[in-house]
C-alpha cells in the first residue's frame, strides 16, 4: 500500500476536530512572559535536535499525518512507473542505500519526487499531460471494471 509506513492510533478521527483544536489554540490567552520562556525552550530543543541529527540514518521528517499526508490520485500505470517494483522510487532508493543512507522512508521519497517535479515541470507540462490523459480516455475507459 502507498502509505504502509504511516502509523496512526486513530484512523477514524473527525476532520473537524483538527480545525476546532487549531481554533481553540488561537483563543487561549498566554501572557507575554510565558511566550518568551516557551520560545527560549523551543529554540534550545531545536538546536539540540539539529546537533544530534544523523543525515545518513534518520528520516528528514516524522510521520505527522495531519501535516504531511495528502491524497494523490493517479492511474495504476502511472503509479507503477513511479512506485512499482521497478519504478523511479525503487531505483532512487537503491541509489540512496548504495550511498549509505539508512531508513529510507516512502514519505521522504514521495516528497523528493514532488520537489523534483515542482522544480523541473512547468504548468504547461502538467496541462499537456492532463489533456493527453483526457484524449486517451476517448479510446475507452482508462480503468478496468472491478
Amino acid at each position: 500500500m502507498p502509505f504502509d509506513d504511516l502509523a496512526d492510533e486513530s484512523d477514524e478521527a473527525d476532520p473537524g476536530d483538527e480545525a476546532l483544536d487549531e481554533l481553540a489554540g488561537t483563543l487561549t490567552e498566554d501572557s507575554p512572559a510565558d511566550d518568551a520562556a516557551g520560545t527560549d525552550e523551543t529554540e534550545a530543543a531545536t538546536e539540540k535536535d539539529i546537533a544530534s541529527y544523523d543525515i545518513q540514518s534518520e528520516p528528514a521528517f516524522p510521520t505527522a499525518k495531519t501535516q504531511t499526508q495528502h491524497s494523490v490520485y493517479c492511474l495504476p500505470e502511472t503509479w507503477d512507473t513511479i512506485d512499482g517494483a521497478s519504478g523511479l522510487l525503487f531505483e532512487a532508493e537503491i541509489m540512496l542505500r548504495r550511498d549509505d543512507y539508512e531508513a529510507v522512508q516512502k514519505r521522504e521519497l514521495h516528497n523528493a519526487l514532488l520537489q523534483a517535479a515542482a522544480q523541473q515541470l512547468t504548468a504547461a507540462d502538467i496541462a499537456d499531460a492532463f489533456v493527453e490523459t483526457r484524449e486517451d480516455r476517448t479510446s475507452g475507459p482508462l480503468l478496468d471494471d472491478e
